[in-house]
């Protein structure tokens, strides 16, 4: 018998995160997600809590779902909205990226993560917020110990 094997599809290129992140910052389209400083590339992201009173899908979660949409983890209209994964899967994601580094809050000055003081809680408004800075482009993280443990520790 003469059977062929299909070949497998090969999957379509995507965008990667930060490139597709720092493109959704610029459009400015989605509430909450914005520049606290361009220059230094800082940037806020809202984690508002799906438990919290008056959360919305179309308004605190189209972050997340967009993400999902783009890595191919959610079709509208044909898979059921899971706004508590994509979130999962959304910042498990950032978590993976040594370039993009979450800022902590103390005593209202800034610091990052490495500095300790970790202190979150950032409102802006009724909204959580975070914040986080994109190193450089173009860093070479290979001879950043953090970053080998977070690239080693990203196995998401």
């Amino acid at each position: 018998s003469n059977t062929q094997i299909p070949l497998a599809k090969m999957p379509v290129e995507r965008m990667r995160m930060r490139p597709w992140l720092e493109e959704q910052i610029n459009s400015c389209q989605i509430p909450g997600l914005r520049w606290v400083n361009r220059e230094k590339r800082i940037f806020q992201i809202p984690w508002m809590h799906a438990a919290r009173h008056g959360w919305d899908l179309e308004r605190d979660a189209p972050l997340f779902m967009k993400w999902a949409i783009h890595t191919g983890k959610y079709q509208p209209g044909v898979d059921r909205p899971d706004p508590k994964t994509w979130k999962a899967n959304f910042r498990c994601a950032m978590n993976s990226l040594p370039d993009i580094e979450e800022m902590f809050v103390c005593a209202g000055k800034k610091k990052t993560d490495k500095e300790g003081g970790r202190s979150k809680g950032n409102k802006e408004g009724d909204k959580d917020v975070s914040q986080y800075s994109f190193s450089p482009s173009g860093s070479d993280s290979s001879s950043n110990p953090l970053a080998q443990a977070v690239g080693l520790l990203a196995a998401c």
